[in-house]
């Protein structure tokens, strides 16, 4: 065999184990569950005051890049009462309860970390960061856990949206209610009516993203306001999340509830059942 058959013959052994790589790929990524999904349609926003407005607001020192400057914790701009009120309760801090998104508004249009592939903050991960008026105007996590991609300049709106949190082996994944299609749900409420209200099946949350062997757990619901709940993977399929009554409902065939209804979830964490 001469010099060049045998290169010939390498480049074609080569050709054919980089195709089948490429397949390989191909065919893993297809098969990966997809991530949830983002909502599109805001529940609250408020906007980020300008330098005037500030004068109402607390600032403190902080370390930015070698040098102290002047800083706003970021909580302040999310009023509590506002978003209390707007889900009809007043127990516990209903700020627990969203995601945020912060978006720059300047001549060239918005822009969001979602534009570069990331998810919006909880509330627990958006607390933690800081308006830097005198740095580009922007918002700033110290936290090196939170991506520098969330350190958005010319930051003009904080964008709720309501989402559960569903937990397994200490891994957090943010489902946004808004981001699913509602159906309608017949049920009975605690006045014995049959009311019909817009709802999305608890099964969505507990997608092959999280796991593929759902009935190989119980379900632990948490509210901020500490009620808790245990239920089967038989239970969440005959469940409900009504989106404008904010509670989770569990239903027979014909709409009665066969458990008491769960308000304001805010966590779902998946616990192995131990054989």
């Amino acid at each position: 065999m001469n010099k060049f058959t045998k290169l010939l013959l390498m480049g074609v052994i080569i050709l054919i184990a980089l195709t089948a790589c490429d397949d390989n790929t191909i065919e893993n990524e297809n098969e990966d569950p997809n991530p949830p999904s983002l909502a599109t349609v805001l529940d609250i926003e408020f906007t980020i005051p300008d330098s005037t407005g500030l004068s109402n607001y607390s600032s403190e020192q902080v370390d930015y890049s070698g040098t102290m400057v002047t800083a706003y914790a970021v909580n302040q701009f999310v009023n509590m009462d506002s978003v209390n009120a707007y889900i009809d309760e007043d127990g516990f801090d209903g700020r627990k309860l969203f995601a945020v998104e912060i978006v720059s508004s300047d001549d060239d249009g918005n822009f969001s970390p979602r534009i570069q592939g990331y998810y919006d903050l909880s509330w627990d991960d958006f607390i933690t960061g800081f308006l830097l008026p005198t740095e580009m105007g922007r918002i700033y996590f110290p936290d090196d856990n939170i991506p520098t991609g969330y350190n958005v300049k010319w930051a003009t709106y904080l964008r709720l949206y309501r989402k559960i949190d569903v937990v397994l082996d200490a891994n957090i994944i943010i489902f946004e209610t808004g981001a699913f299609e509602t159906i309608d749900v017949y049920h009975q409420a605690g006045n014995g009516n049959f009311y019909t209200d817009p709802g999305i099946a608890l099964t969505n949350f507990v997608s092959d993203y999280v796991t593929e062997n759902p009935e190989n757990y119980e379900y632990n619901f948490t509210s901020p306001d500490d009620e808790t709940a245990v239920f089967t993977w038989e239970d969440i399929q005959s469940a409900y999340w009504l989106t404008t009554q904010n509670k989770a409902v569990f239903l027979n065939e014909d709409g009665t509830e066969f458990y008491s209804s769960f308000k304001y979830l805010s966590r779902i964490e998946l616990v192995e059942i131990q054989q």
